[in-house]
């Protein structure tokens, strides 16, 4: 197994597998059924922070302490491509429901959404001021909710980036949305 804390879990759509995200640098999937390791993927460079796959289960994303979100062959364990661009931490991680788009949260306070076909930066929101720690989507795919190390949760039009809501009240970091 792990040989560091684990960070994140989440389940493949199908329901066959789990997949762990840890701070021994790895992402590990796991079955379902039996328990077993089925693979270990291995690139990041420093603690996993969150995973998620995509809705047809194709594709693994991680956020990691390195700055980075890697897109991973769920069938292969393969690293499909590497995204660059944040400049700290990226504790979260989500895909849009078509399955078209990457969301990250990321403790330089953006929210970065990315192109999964080919990797590309669609776009950064701004707005917090404090850390973002966790980021989804609606269901029906318009908006992306955040939370923040500034306390507040955002709404955003995924379509424009524009921040449509900013909800004020908490008295402590948002670590969790959705």
């Amino acid at each position: 197994g792990h040989t560091g804390g684990v960070r994140w879990v989440c389940t493949t759509p199908d329901g066959q597998h789990i997949v762990s995200g840890s701070t021994d640098n790895t992402v590990r999937v796991w079955a379902l059924a039996s328990g077993a390791a089925v693979c270990t993927l291995k690139g990041h460079t420093s603690a996993v922070m969150s995973v998620c796959t995509t809705p047809d289960g194709q594709h693994i994303m991680s956020g990691s302490v390195d700055n980075t979100v890697r897109v991973w062959a769920l069938a292969s364990g393969a690293t499909v491509r590497t995204l660059d661009g944040h400049t700290s931490t990226v504790p979260s991680v989500c895909t849009t429901p078509d399955g078209q788009h990457i969301v990250s949260g990321s403790v330089d306070n953006t929210v970065r959404v990315w192109a999964l076909a080919s990797g590309a930066a669609v776009r950064t929101l701004n707005g917090h001021t404090g850390g973002v720690r966790s980021v989804c989507t609606t269901p029906d795919g318009q908006h992306i909710v955040s939370g923040s190390m500034d306390n507040t949760v955002r709404v955003w039009a995924l379509a424009s980036g524009v921040a449509v809501r900013t909800l004020n009240g908490h008295t402590g970091w948002v670590t969790s949305v959705c």
